[in-house]
């Protein structure tokens, strides 16, 4: 049987204390306190913007879309059943789909935020913006990718993720810069898809001991 890595607990008492920052964001944002900073970061990025930044973050955007995304993971996907890794497989199916249905169908709706006002580098979106499905779901991905591949190559995990996590990074600043999302939208995305993550990686713990 292949190698799964362990979830320190550190991780888990990390979820927890992230809980509480979540928490009063959502709290604010439920009860249509906005926080000052999210226009003050949107006008410096407005007054700041360079072409070359605005073609770059737009890729990136699209890049974290659902087209593009979805096949990434739909080529993960693949690869995982090929090579027989099942518990792997299900759990990302857990991971992704978990982000979509909790995200895009109950917490967006939810809170009922709009996005920031146009213009904007990036068309067709929906009203709704928090949390950031891109922040939540990029972290889960790329963060549920990367701990598979260092369980296999662990001498390579920290390029792994450090990867991941610039990816990550990119793809949540690349969202405010095109406007399509305020910056508290991709703090509660990111902060939403560590705690999701945990989820994940705890479900695949637990079906590869079922195997055992």
């Amino acid at each position: 049987m292949h190698k799964i890595s362990s979830i320190s607990k550190i991780n888990y008492y990390l979820a927890l204390l992230l809980l509480f920052p979540l928490f009063k964001l959502c709290h604010q944002i439920f009860n249509k306190i906005y926080p000052e900073i999210d226009s003050q970061i949107q006008l410096t990025i407005q007054e700041k913007r360079i072409l070359i930044l605005d073609i770059f973050f737009k890729i990136t955007y699209q890049i974290g879309g659902a087209y593009i995304t979805g096949s990434i993971v739909l080529m993960a996907l693949i690869m995982l059943l090929y090579k027989r890794y099942w518990a792997e497989a299900k759990a990302l199916v857990v991971a992704t789909l978990g982000i979509i249905i909790l995200i895009d169908e109950i917490l967006k709706p939810f809170f009922d935020r709009r996005r920031p006002p146009k213009p904007r580098l990036v068309d067709d979106l929906s009203w709704d913006s928090f949390p950031s499905g891109h922040a939540a779901g990029s972290l889960v991905f790329y963060f549920y990718l990367s701990f598979v591949l260092a369980a296999q190559y662990p001498q390579s995990a920290k390029y792994i993720y450090a990867v991941a996590t610039i990816l990550i990074l990119i793809i949540g600043f690349g969202s405010i810069y095109v406007n399509a999302h305020w910056a508290t939208d991709i703090l509660a995305g990111y902060l939403f898809g560590y705690i999701w993550l945990l989820v994940s990686l705890t479900f695949l713990k637990f079906l590869s001991r079922k195997k055992t």
